[in-house]
């Protein structure tokens, strides 16, 4: 019935060469370690050595003949053109020293155009086979509209055949793939698969994944995804739900899709934040009478998940996602999700609704978002066909300025999903009524048919929205939608214990006498500084101590030294109350490294950190000098994982959040102590890497 959720699969088929294909038999490759290789389309000869500017190879298919090792670099010349190649590697680098591919000089990525060419019946721009640590970034790939029909994708991150195993260490960074059409769903942008080929196959895993900054145009059949062959019919394999630990993907831009957008297959705790993704589900621009060979598409979603645990989506933008035969939703818990949660998203212009949820889901929780038209063509703006564990939806915003005809929600588990707090602001002409299996508290329905819905603390009177339908994107959906200080929404919703702290816009829960409905609590907040060191600069950061440069793949704050003291601050010595967030990770084995509030000196601030010889989150003031541990958790952190860390100060009080759960709670029992500080990061005689870091206040 539902072709995305059951991955239907016979064994995969021996290879055959198709008939036009051009196909490369891999030359015996070369050992590679420690060197960087040059290589220009336009100036190089692969009579060249290739390890300098001055005499770098020409082809492709010269760095084909390599096996990397630890510490090798393949850099493309900017502006290079590579029509009719690819790069088909294996080897492993090291975390200290990854293998990677990237560009050389200025100007703009380097173009991989691998056309109709094949390795096994196969098409990539750039394919890693049993590899750990590498990175991948800066290229522009592309193969363009070809008849014949094949697997295709641009990036492909594969474990398969007898040298499959526990991988690590990826890194796909500013990409820009497009026009990649492929004949199934392991085709498309950017794919990380675990390939069973033969029983025997030894099944791969991979921990530790990063793909960042990529833009994905104009492909079939999915934008990202992560898949394992654990889900074919007769796999042996059985990592259906931890084959991918320690997942990130963020601000991808992923458009004109034929099937799904951004897709989290067999993950623990996944991280999908700031991504966009529009235009998904039969979007791709092709000529039929040459691409006719697109697989059929039934259902979509735009960024979703599939037995999966402790996932968070946030900070994304979801829009124009069509309903085909079904679905067509932004958000999903899709089948076997489990305590996952989607917070501080944008989506509008959705054909299938809001959010859906499928069988064998439980303790799943929906809140703090936005959703701005998105349309009711899948029987309700909530859909839950097939039943499912716990879920929550609170604290969100449901406008609808065309009206909304179907059902609210639609469930057939009595009792599944509890509403409170969100307002419903219907804003045009049309009925519609209230599906089972749902439990209503302190909600807002307003507008048309508001008398839907009876139930305890409803409110109908107009929540005083600043924008209803205003919104443009992300960056203005909170001023948009956050409440005038007369709303009677204002301080009439319900408690709800274990909120996530915050609200869409960073505004530290609750403000008044009881909390707010909708997205917003007590107003819309700012965001004080936002620093991600893509340009190699500090911005507006200082260092105070230690041996801090800006820069690196992907671009971060990084300290080097090994002795002493070493920190860099940002921001105002009047900041008090506000919520600050890092992406950090200590480098050095042992070694320890930290997220700074309410910082005015070298001698005075409040420090959450990270400290791998004691295997714990840390929470310490530092006053007139004298450091005092005054709270700590027990927290796992392998050396250079970049782990998120979040500090709110309100008032006397600290909250620690790791890895989007709160884990140290603080209250200081001297008044007025380190009551106001910029933000700032810190390591003892540690190396330490540092991303994202957002204050909102």
């Amino acid at each position: 019935m539902r072709s995305k959720r059951f991955i239907a699969g016979a064994a995969v088929a021996a290879l055959a060469l198709l008939g036009g294909l051009l196909v490369a038999a891999p030359a015996a490759p070369a050992q590679a370690v420690g060197t960087t290789y040059y290589v220009d389309s336009a100036a190089g000869n692969d009579a060249n050595g290739g390890t300098s500017e001055a005499a770098p190879w020409k082809t492709l298919a010269k760095v084909n003949t390599l096996t990397p090792g630890p510490g090798t670099r393949i850099l493309l010349k900017a502006g290079a053109v590579f029509t009719n190649q690819y790069l088909d590697l294996t080897g492993s680098g090291t975390a200290a020293d990854p293998i990677s591919i990237g560009r050389y000089g200025s100007g703009a990525r380097p173009k991989i155009d691998f056309g109709n060419t094949a390795v096994g019946g196969e098409g990539f721009g750039v394919r890693v086979t049993n590899g750990s640590y590498w990175t991948i970034a800066d290229l522009e790939i592309t193969s363009g509209q070809q008849a014949t029909s094949m697997r295709r994708n641009g990036i492909l991150i594969l474990g398969a055949g007898a040298g499959g195993g526990a991988f690590t260490g990826i890194r796909i960074l500013n990409n820009s793939v497009h026009d990649v059409f492929g004949r199934d769903r392991r085709t498309g942008g950017i794919n990380i698969h675990a390939r069973q080929a033969a029983a025997t196959d030894p099944e791969s895993t991979w921990d530790d994944v990063l793909i960042q900054g990529n833009t994905v145009d104009n492909v079939a059949d999915t934008g990202i995804q992560t898949m394992t062959d654990a889900y074919t019919t007769g796999s042996s394999w059985t990592h259906t739900t931890d084959a991918f630990t320690h997942l990130v993907i963020r601000r991808n831009t992923v458009t004109r899709i034929h099937r799904d957008g951004i897709l989290v297959r067999a993950g623990v705790d996944p991280l999908v934040e700031y991504n966009t993704t529009d235009r998904i589900g039969k979007y791709t621009d092709v000529d039929t009478a040459v691409v006719s060979y697109l697989p059929a598409v039934s259902v979509v979603a735009a960024q979703w998940s599939y037995y999966t645990s402790g996932a968070v989506f946030q900070y994304n933008e979801a829009s124009r996602t069509r309903r085909i035969d079904g679905d067509g939703q932004p958000w999903d818990f899709d089948t076997k999700v489990t305590n996952s949660v989607y917070q501080y998203n944008y989506s509008h212009d959705n054909e299938g609704g809001t959010l859906l949820m499928m069988d064998q889901t439980s303790n799943n929780v929906f809140r703090y978002n936005i959703s701005q038209n998105d349309l009711d063509r899948s029987s309700g703006a909530f859909s839950i066909p097939f039943g499912g564990g716990a879920l929550a939806v609170y604290n969100n915003v449901f406008y609808r300025s065309q009206g909304q005809t179907g059902l609210l929600t639609t469930s057939n588990s009595a009792g599944v999903a509890t509403y409170t707090n969100n307002i419903f602001h219907n804003a045009a002409s049309g009925t519609y009524a209230i599906g089972g299996g749902a439990v209503y508290a302190n909600n807002t329905f307003f507008g048309a048919n508001a008398s839907a819905a009876p139930h305890s603390g409803k409110l109908t009177n107009d929540p005083q929205l600043a924008s209803p339908g205003g919104a443009t994107s992300i960056t203005d959906a909170a001023a948009a939608y956050s409440l005038a200080s007369t709303s009677p929404s204002r301080d009439s919703g319900a408690v709800v214990a274990s909120n996530g702290g915050l609200d869409f816009a960073g505004r530290a829960l609750y403000q008044g006498t009881a909390p707010d409905r909708g997205a917003l609590e007590g107003g819309a907040a700012a965001v004080l500084s936002a620093d991600t060191f893509e340009s190699g600069g500090f911005g507006g950061w200082a260092a105070v101590s230690g041996s801090w440069a800006a820069g690196g793949v992907p671009g971060a704050l990084r300290q080097s030294g090994l002795t002493g003291e070493a920190i860099a601050s940002a921001g105002s010595t009047a900041w008090t109350d506000y919520s600050a967030t890092a992406r950090l990770a200590v480098s050095t084995p042992g070694g320890n490294a930290g997220l700074l509030v309410r910082y005015t000196d070298s001698a005075n601030f409040v420090m959450l950190r990270l400290n791998l010889g004691t295997g714990a989150v840390e929470l310490y003031t530092k006053v007139a000098g004298t450091l005092t541990l005054v709270a700590s958790q027990p927290v796992a952190v392998a050396p250079g994982r970049l782990v998120s860390l979040r500090a709110d100060v309100r008032g006397s009080t600290v909250q620690g959040w790791v890895d989007g759960r709160s884990v140290i709670s603080w209250t200081n029992p001297v008044a007025g102590q380190l009551a106001a500080g910029k933000v700032g990061v810190r390591s003892a005689a540690s190396a330490a890497v540092v991303d994202e870091v957002v204050v909102r206040g």
